[in-house]
């Protein structure tokens, strides 16, 4: 009897961990799952940080609208973000100090064609971004940030440079670059510092559109696109006869020798020029300046029948590989670069979107993209970065009267001298 209870006993109490149990292990499993779910879920969303530090172009127009477009993004997530003012043109170098003794910012703002500089000494990280986001931006905005199928930008705009001009100076544009520089000629008193077209002809950028409508390139390019450092086209007969073009612009007084962009913008907004070379970036400031007087138009065909070929660029807004907080800063990124944001941007600045989608109605932009059928995109690969000094050498040269072609031969000789020295 007592073996027979204890029997009783231990079958009692097993059946009593068995019903206990099997019930009871349905609805954890249950729970664990969709707990993992949620996990799952929010695995890939890291923690918000205190702040981000982001820099911006220190235009007071684009700084101001970044700034509206900032508070937006803290105001949503709760995240505190320091907005520092630094120039376009001097974050990339300042940057690659910084960003590896953890002091850089987590998002710099730069052209497209810096990219192969900045990805070749691991500065950059891949924007975090899905292909259905990316497809919202116009394909060539999206491929001008990818380097071998990766995205390392956000794109914010894309610019070229067309002719501005003063309609109470220059009523209708001439079909052709000689009937503008005739008309310019007309028009220049330099004693009262008048002049009738002016553009920066010391700056390789601004000198391209006249270097690439003769037939001049920076890099050659094999049949998918890829570009060949080795094949440089800047002392080709078009570049030597863009120079000679360039330079007689000088003798004849219609282009100053010490042009550079303080003393056009400064002159143009004074109503003391008909015509320049300038991009969207500028439309803000030309705008307040001449208001109805202000007109944008592509530039007149060269004297071999082609339309200037301006340099396309994009920019947009890059991750750094430094970055504690990569996720959140391609979050501000993106929304920096939303086509509401896109659209402010272009109302406040003047630029032109990177996104179909943004809704924009302004007829300066009619301009901008009709000169843009003849633009020619930036090489963005590292050697681009090689290119900017000996070019920039060769308009001082060029302006101070020295022979075309012996000055671009030495400018390319120098380039593939820094290329070697770059590898």
């Amino acid at each position: 009897m007592k073996k027979l209870l204890m029997l009783l006993v231990v079958m009692f109490a097993l059946s009593l961990v068995v019903i206990g149990c099997g019930p009871a292990d349905e609805t954890p499993d249950t729970a664990k799952e969709e707990t993992v779910g949620t996990d799952e879920e929010t695995a890939n969303v890291p923690a918000k940080p205190d702040k981000l530090e982001i820099w911006a172009n220190d235009d007071d127009y684009q700084f101001a609208a970044v700034k509206y477009l900032v508070d937006q993004f803290v105001e949503e997530h709760g995240i505190e973000v320091i907005v520092t003012p630094r120039l376009m043109a001097d974050q990339d170098e300042a940057f690659a100090l910084d960003a590896p003794g953890g002091i850089g910012p987590d998002l710099i703002f730069q052209p497209h064609d810096r990219l192969g500089n900045l990805t070749s000494q691991n500065l950059l990280a891949p924007l975090e971004v899905d292909e259905a986001t990316l497809a919202q931006y116009t394909a060539e905005a999206v491929g001008a940030f990818m380097i071998d199928g990766v995205a390392y930008g956000a794109p914010l705009v894309m610019e070229n440079t067309a002719l501005y001009y003063n309609k109470d100076l220059v009523p209708e544009v001439p079909g052709t670059m000689e009937e503008l520089y005739d008309l310019a000629e007309g028009l220049t008193n330099v004693a009262n510092d008048e002049y009738g077209f002016l553009f920066e002809a010391l700056n390789f950028y601004h000198a391209f559109p006249w270097i690439g409508g003769h037939g001049g390139y920076v890099f050659g390019q094999d049949a998918d696109g890829n570009y060949d450092p080795e094949d440089i086209g800047l002392n080709n007969e078009g570049a030597v006869r863009s120079y000679e073009e360039i330079q007689s612009l000088f003798n004849r007084g219609i282009v100053p020798r010490g042009i550079n962009e303080d003393v056009l913008n400064g002159l143009f907004t004074q109503g003391k020029v008909g015509m320049v070379v300038s991009g969207p970036w500028a439309l803000a400031s030309y705008s307040d300046a001449l208001g109805d007087s202000l007109a944008v138009a592509p530039l007149p065909l060269l004297s071999n029948g082609e339309r200037p070929t301006p340099f396309a660029g994009v920019k947009g807004w890059l991750v750094s590989n430094y970055s504690d907080h990569k996720y959140w800063a391609s979050q501000l990124a993106l929304h920096l670069t939303t086509a509401e944001s896109q659209a402010y941007y272009y109302a406040e600045t003047g630029e032109i979107p990177a996104r179909p989608d943004a809704n924009i109605d302004n007829v300066f932009a009619e301009g901008f993209l009709a000169q843009s059928q003849t633009a020619i995109p930036m090489p963005n690969i590292p050697e681009m970065g090689q290119v900017w000094a000996p070019m920039a050498d060769s308009l001082q040269f060029n302006a101070a009267g020295d022979n075309a072609k012996e000055i671009l031969d030495e400018a390319v000789e120098e380039i593939h001298e820094f290329i070697k020295m770059m590898k």
